[in-house]
């Protein structure tokens, strides 16, 4: 059978799917990232949930247009008040706010439900979320960065054993011990990914350049004595692209 075609964002957070027996997918749309796992043979099962049913509607007939009724179910959720536990091994939330996925997952309790891994795509908020997800002890193993018109998005895979170690923060402060302390080191991956940092990721680095210049574009526009934080806080960010622009160089 021919699968879904996925746009480029949701490509990136379905190729991030480990093996699984049930995925939930949270703010399903339209139901295409199930069904493209399910197709796939990523996983067996899934859970389609949407806040609203107008989406659910069109995962229906998406659904019934596979043949997929017999493995994937859809459930009316607000986040996962529909999920149960024991219901799914991993969980997918894409296209929406990093505070409101943050506050999904916290309301949520995905480790209770049974959740091994989740793929989460924040669009907003991307450092805060991360420090979330470090204080949580949700571990970061992979990351994509994706650009899709004219937007730069960024998938994340988490596991959430806390037998788990950090790896990848510790592996990006172990490179840049020579150029700044672990404090800054750390900040530096919740602003822009340790994996996408570790993998010198080609996107990444396009995304940072841009930053840079949009930087340096309000610096030029602002004046020291009234904006003083201001001014503060784009130069610590400018300092810390530079941070990882100078890895590429090795």
């Amino acid at each position: 059978m021919k699968n879904v075609i996925l746009s480029d964002r949701l490509n990136a957070v379905a190729g991030l799917v480990k093996s699984s027996d049930c995925v939930c997918d949270i703010g399903t749309d339209h139901g295409f990232v199930p069904i493209y796992l399910i197709n796939s043979g990523v996983c067996h099962h899934a859970l389609a949930m949407d806040i609203n049913e107008g989406p659910l509607e069109r995962a229906r007939e998406h659904i019934r247009e596979n043949g997929l009724e017999d493995v994937i179910e859809t459930r009316l959720s607000n986040g996962m008040e529909e999920l149960h536990p024991g219901d799914a091994d991993a969980v997918i939330c894409a296209g929406m706010g990093g505070l409101l996925m943050k506050r999904i997952l916290e309301d949520g309790n995905p480790r209770e439900k049974g959740i091994r891994q989740m793929v989460l795509q924040p669009q907003s908020d991307l450092r805060l979320f991360r420090e979330f997800l470090r204080r949580e002890k949700y571990y970061i193993l992979d990351e994509a960065e994706i650009f899709e018109e004219g937007k730069y998005y960024v998938a994340i895979l988490v596991s959430l054993d806390e037998k788990e170690e950090n790896t990848a923060y510790n592996k990006v402060a172990a490179e840049l011990k020579n150029n700044c302390d672990e404090e800054t080191a750390i900040r530096i991956c919740d602003r822009f990914g340790p994996c996408l940092i570790i993998k010198r990721d080609d996107t990444l680095k396009r995304y940072l350049e841009r930053e840079k210049s949009i930087c340096e574009g309000i610096l030029l526009k602002l004046s020291e004595d009234e904006h003083a934080q201001r001014r503060h806080d784009i130069i610590s960010k400018m300092n810390d692209i530079s941070t990882v622009l100078d890895l590429y160089n090795f």
